[in-house]
């Protein structure tokens, strides 16, 4: 039998790289690649170098877990002068990657379409051995931590967890405008605005949950040192999300630049993720 989650993907996204438990399935990571790469590529050094402080990678300390890496569409990327990468959307520049949002938009949406179709394929299997979306996590390095939160924002379901490393939040600045000056106990006014908000800001997006996401506990990581996307921005989205009402976590971590640390976060993650009854 195929797997659904290989088949979830649409003509223009390549197929991504599943790996499957050893352990009877409880739960589900979908792990979403930085820009210049794409999933089995990303998949195949993640599973190589994300080891925790026992050496183990995910397989072998979430053994029930079924890992997907899927891969961003082909699309060309200005910030490499027009070249065709695997990326979730246009990148204007990478010196600051939340400029120029407008040439992020189709991306977004094309993105979410398909991460959100994932998910809901990965739903219908879990439900069929007595489990639902909240068995499934969403993490995202870099692009693919921007891409995921904007997703989990924007159509998802409940989900056991949200991980972002080293990443941001598109059209944060737009909606921390829009939810600034509201009561502080008014969480439920400052949703809705910033839903409206990024309905607007990508059209045809989605907006479309039913609201659970924002009980979707959320880990952010960031190295104190990374100059390709700051701490800063990552800081920011964690402050963003908090003010809509949404559990964070949030850790930075010193000396580290534009990666994830070794074991340090892994073992962040992995506490964070047991802690909230995954891979149990």
């Amino acid at each position: 039998m195929s797997d659904p989650s290989s088949e979830a993907a649409p003509p223009t996204h390549p197929r991504p790289l599943v790996i499957l438990p050893s352990k009877p399935h409880t739960h589900t990571l979908i792990l979403l690649h930085g820009l210049s790469t794409d999933g089995p590529s990303f998949g195949t050094s993640f599973l190589q170098t994300a080891l925790n402080s026992h050496g183990q990678p995910l397989p072998a300390f979430f053994p029930s877990v079924k890992l997907i890496f899927p891969s961003g569409a082909p699309r060309p990327c200005a910030a490499l002068g027009g070249a065709t990468t695997n990326a979730w959307f246009d990148i204007s520049s990478l010196a600051d990657r939340t400029l120029g949002e407008a040439e992020q938009v189709a991306g977004l949406r094309e993105s979410t379409t398909y991460l959100c179709a994932l998910i809901q394929a990965e739903t219908a299997l879990l439900q069929r051995r007595g489990h639902d979306s909240a068995h499934i996590v969403l993490w995202g390095f870099s692009q693919g931590c921007a891409v995921g939160a904007w997703a989990l924002l924007n159509g998802c379901p409940r989900l056991g967890a949200f991980v972002g490393m080293s990443g941001w939040l598109p059209f944060r600045r737009q909606v921390e405008e829009v939810v600034q000056g509201k009561e502080e106990g008014d969480v439920e006014v400052r949703r809705l605005q910033a839903r409206e908000c990024m309905r607007r800001a990508v059209p045809g997006c989605g907006a479309s949950g039913d609201g659970a996401a924002w009980a979707t506990p959320v880990f952010l990581g960031h190295g104190l040192r990374d100059e390709k996307v700051r701490a800063g921005w990552g800081e920011e989205m964690r402050d963003l999300m908090g003010g809509l009402g949404m559990e964070v976590v949030w850790r930075g971590y010193e000396g580290l630049e534009h990666w994830y640390e070794v074991p340090r976060e892994i073992d962040d993650i992995e506490g964070f993720l047991r802690g909230r009854g995954f891979g149990a």
